[in-house]
């Protein structure tokens, strides 16, 4: 599911944003792994940076981080906390760790099959 590059880079940049006191995700590493290995239904949502404003609809994810349609980066804080409600009884997101993204974001309007 995560490329060599993504799993290498908590392990090589970790320490050195620790270092720097810009960051930790030691705590986050570990939660996930421990959520993974449970035996409970769970959905673990990989956010983008996060920008405050008006909903702009749900966004697009995708299960592959690197995945084009990820591009843009970018998501409404309203329309992260639509996605986390619909992620409740969507059966296609349980033990799923989906990527979002804005769906009026560039990539995601590139990349989305028209509706």
């Amino acid at each position: 599911m995560y490329s060599l590059k993504l799993r290498a880079f908590p392990k090589v940049f970790g320490p050195v944003a620790r270092l720097l006191r810009i960051g930790d995700i030691d705590d986050q590493v570990e939660a996930c792994r421990r959520v993974f290995a449970s035996e409970t239904l769970w959905t673990v949502v990989r956010g983008s940076n996060l920008e405050e404003g008006p909903s702009q609809g749900l966004p697009v994810w995708s299960r592959r981080v690197g995945d084009p349609v990820l591009a843009g980066n970018l998501t409404r804080r309203i329309d992260f906390a639509l996605f986390m409600v619909e992620a409740l009884t969507d059966v296609e997101l349980v033990c799923e760790a989906p990527a979002i993204v804005g769906c009026r974001t560039s990539s995601a309007r590139t990349h989305t099959p028209s509706r």
